[in-house]
C-alpha cells in the first residue's frame, strides 16, 4: 500500500512540475514590454532590463506579474 502512495505522489509531483514549466513559458511569452527580457528558469520566470524596478512600479504591463493593482 505504501509503495502505491509513493508512486502516486511521484506521478503527481512530475505532473505539477510540467504544469509549472508550462505556466512559466506562457508568462514569459506574454511579456511584450520594450527593453524587458523574460526567460524561463527552473524556478519560474526571470525578468531583466534597465531600470526594471522603477518601470515595474510605473508600468501597468509589468505590475500584473507581481499581482499588484493600480
Amino acid at each position: 500500500m505504501k509503495r502505491m502512495f509513493e508512486a502516486l505522489e511521484a506521478h503527481v509531483a512530475r505532473r505539477a512540475e510540467v504544469r509549472a514549466e508550462m505556466a512559466a513559458e506562457r508568462i514569459a511569452a506574454s511579456i511584450h514590454v520594450p527593453g524587458v527580457q523574460a526567460e524561463t528558469t527552473q524556478g519560474g520566470v526571470v525578468l531583466s532590463g534597465r531600470g526594471l524596478m522603477r518601470r515595474w512600479i510605473n508600468d501597468a504591463r509589468l505590475r500584473w506579474i507581481a499581482g499588484w493593482s493600480a
